[in-house]
């Protein structure tokens, strides 16, 4: 919603000009005439009288005197020029001056460099920007010469007049409602500009609107629903929204093991389980009226309410079992943090949380006593049906503790009671007593000699300590144990083979060492690594490169290389290894001399192959060959050698002689010229300086395409 203070000013208010008024509920229009009538009694003053308000402060009219350059004539107050006389006198007059003119019967301001526009530039005459009148020598003096280079950009202009503003849409009346089409007009940029009334309140924000007075149930919010369309919901019906939601809404639980003081951040509106004797302090400043909380006390012994807590009974301690609500509250009487102190006083004994002890391993029973007294304790582990007296029980005033034999593979509650007073009893959680079981994670079926050989596994019951070792034989146990490291059940060790052969992984509890896992044979080898790759390849075309590794699970890297002196420090390709043999695909981008070098991380060797001739690819041309005429003499003159260039193309050739026609020469090769529309080579060819029969090869001077003669050319 647009406010008034960001509409633009009025230039003027004429006694015609609208104003908007709300008459009965209904906005109209009114005339400033209208609004203003009858504001101030008619004045009645003589003839050529002005009058106005000089004196300080409010007040009737006073006359006012004319000053100099003001005068009064017909019942109008004009200006006469008297005060141009103190003006100062300009000797010469600049293009940043401004000139007071009539326009329309309003005084307005010229630039002094408008007026050049009431000229304008006859034959053989031309008007600079700067205003500097020169002739046209073209047009009294022939045609023009050659033009000079351009001169240096001179200064800019002064700054033309204000423009009219943009032109928007008028209205004659007030609007009886607006649609997204209408237009708004806004201040942008140093100018007027419009912009539609639906984009408007698409960029509208939120510090633009009026604050709003108390929320009712009329009220109205902005709301998407399926889309981004904007429709209205009133504060009534989001209401009966979140009383739909609120069954769902549950407290959180916190559990305090220590003493604690109270605040409203972590403990209001929660539910405090104390699992531990515990003392419970507050501060009002830091809970405030309307704190509140429920306490549950699931500990051996009692929770204290210490300062800042208020009982209404008079009670301060809150006994096992039993649960309150505390209030933070503010009345006529002052602030407090209140309980009511209404407690159970029967007899109890609770029985505090029980970790799964090992099987067939005694375990101790803790717990808590309020309000008795007994002598001798009993337990049950059969859900009550049978007790057994605790043996040298351990009684104290409000607490106990007595120790159970082993118990068999199960799930179990143990109940306490007082020897004395059969029904006061206790019942603690539900455990489970596990038999006891220790697992081998995966072991490599090959390792190097000296090389570590990490290890892991799982163990039942969690706190279980674990051990592991070496033997060379799967039945019988290592000499020597190493401890791991276990933390909720999962334990990890590493264990290093010194020597070469066959070993296997034990793994017991320490504890209980008839329960074990022996891992299947780890082959201990000393390491190695071989590499084989073709002898020849094309550029472009992928080399079948193979290998083998020991131990069989190591990761290999390969890479091609163009010397086999030293292994390349980067630009490594994973292989894929195979139980110990490795394959990969290295390609060439050139014709050359390559060797493949392979590294195996873990045990730091390298292996390099035998060295790969890798000719140039084919670019799908065939080289003709024709067979010369005439006899040649070794030592002396050309043989003119020429063939086919299929399909034609530029493409640098080379020409040799040899006398096999299955291996390509090694020197001896001569650059051919490629003529007749790229389609013939052609070379006169240096006799060779030995009689005998030649072939004739051709090939590109990369070494691609390369074609060898049918025929021989005798030299004699």
């Amino acid at each position: 919603m647009t406010t008034i203070a960001q509409l633009p000013s009025a230039p003027s208010v004429g006694s015609g000009d609208l104003l908007p008024i709300s008459q009965a509920g209904t906005v109209y229009a009114a005339t400033v005439s209208q609004v203003v009538a009858g504001l101030q009694t008619q004045i009645s003053v003589p003839t050529g009288e002005l009058l106005g308000r000089v004196s300080t402060g409010a007040g009737g009219p006073e006359s006012v005197t004319l000053g100099t350059g003001l005068a009064m004539s017909n019942g109008a107050l004009f200006a006469n020029g008297g005060d141009h006389a103190g003006f100062p006198v300009q000797a010469a007059m600049t293009l940043a001056d401004e000139l007071v003119v009539n326009a329309n019967g309003e005084p307005s301001l010229l630039p002094v460099t408008a007026l050049r526009g009431l000229f304008s530039a006859g034959n053989g005459v031309s008007i600079s920007g700067d205003g500097v009148i020169g002739v046209t020598v073209s047009s009294v003096a022939g045609p023009a010469g050659p033009q000079g280079a351009a001169g240096p950009v001179g200064p800019a202009g002064p700054a033309g007049p204000a423009g009219v503003g943009l032109s928007g849409p008028t209205a004659g009346s007030s609007a009886s409602s607006v649609g997204a089409a209408d237009y708004v007009a806004l201040w942008q940029n140093g100018a007027l500009a419009w912009m539609p009334y639906g984009q408007f309140l698409g960029g509208q924000t939120i510090d633009q609107l009026p604050a709003a007075g108390p929320v009712a149930d009329g009220d109205q919010l902005l709301v998407a629903q399926g889309g981004n369309t904007m429709s209205v919901q009133n504060f009534g019906a989001l209401w009966s929204y979140v009383q739909s939601k609120l069954p769902g809404v549950m407290p959180q639980v916190v559990e305090l093991t220590a003493n604690t003081v109270l605040d409203a951040t972590d403990h209001n509106n929660r539910v405090l389980v104390a699992s531990a004797p515990i003392t419970l302090t507050a501060n009002f400043a830091n809970i405030g009226a309307g704190f509140s909380c429920t306490l549950i006390n699931l500990a051996p012994g009692v929770v204290t309410m210490g300062t800042g807590i208020a009982s209404g009974s008079g009670t301060a301690v809150l006994p096992p079992g039993a649960a309150t609500e505390l209030l933070g509250l503010t009345y006529s009487g002052g602030s407090m943090v209140w309980w009511s102190g209404v407690v159970p006083n029967a007899p109890t004994i609770t029985v505090g949380s029980i970790s799964p002890p090992m099987m067939n391993t005694a375990f101790t029973v803790n717990g808590g006593i309020f309000n008795d007294a007994p002598t001798a304790l009993d337990y049950s582990t059969d859900g009550g049906n049978t007790w057994t007296a605790a043996p040298s029980p351990v009684i104290t005033l409000n607490a106990y503790s007595l120790v159970i034999p082993g118990l068999a593979a199960g799930t179990y509650t143990v109940r306490v009671r007082d020897h004395n007073n059969a029904a006061v009893v206790g019942v603690s959680n539900s455990f489970t007593v596990a038999a006891p079981t220790i697992t081998l994670g995966n072991v490599p079926s090959s390792v190097a000699v000296n090389a570590a050989l990490a290890l892991t596994g799982t163990v039942s019951p969690a706190s279980s300590a674990v051990q592991v070792g070496l033997s060379a034989i799967a039945t019988t146990a290592p000499a020597a144990w190493v401890n791991t490291v276990t933390n909720n059940g999962i334990w990890t060790a590493s264990l290093t083979p010194t020597a070469a052969g066959t070993v296997y992984v034990w793994a017991r509890q320490d504890v209980n060492t008839s329960v074990q896992a022996v891992s299947g044979a780890v082959s201990v080898v000393v390491p190695a690594l071989s590499v084989t790759a073709p002898s020849t390849g094309t550029a472009g075309t992928a080399l079948a490169v193979t290998g083998s590794v020991a131990p069989v699970a190591d990761a290999v890297n390969v890479q091609l290389a163009t010397q086999n002196s030293a292994a390349p420090s980067t630009g490594w390709t994973a292989a894929t290894n195979a139980n110990g043999t490795f394959s990969a695909a290295l390609t060439s981008a050139a014709a050359g001399t390559y060797y493949v070098w392979a590294q195996d991380p873990a045990s730091g060797l390298t292996a390099v192959s035998g060295a790969i001739s890798v000719a140039a690819a084919s670019n799908g041309l065939t080289y003709g060959i024709n067979a010369p005429t005439g006899s040649f003499t070794h030592g002396s003159g050309t043989i003119p050698l020429n063939g086919a260039i299929t399909p034609a193309q530029n493409v640098a050739t080379q020409v040799a002689l040899s006398t096999s026609n299955t291996v390509a020469p090694g020197t001896g090769w001569q650059a051919a010229s490629v003529i007749n529309s790229n389609s013939l080579w052609a070379i006169y060819y240096t006799t060779p300086a030995t009689a005998g029969s030649y072939y004739v090869w051709v090939q590109t001077t990369a070494g691609a395409n390369t074609t060898v003669s049918s025929f021989t050319i005798a030299v004699s």
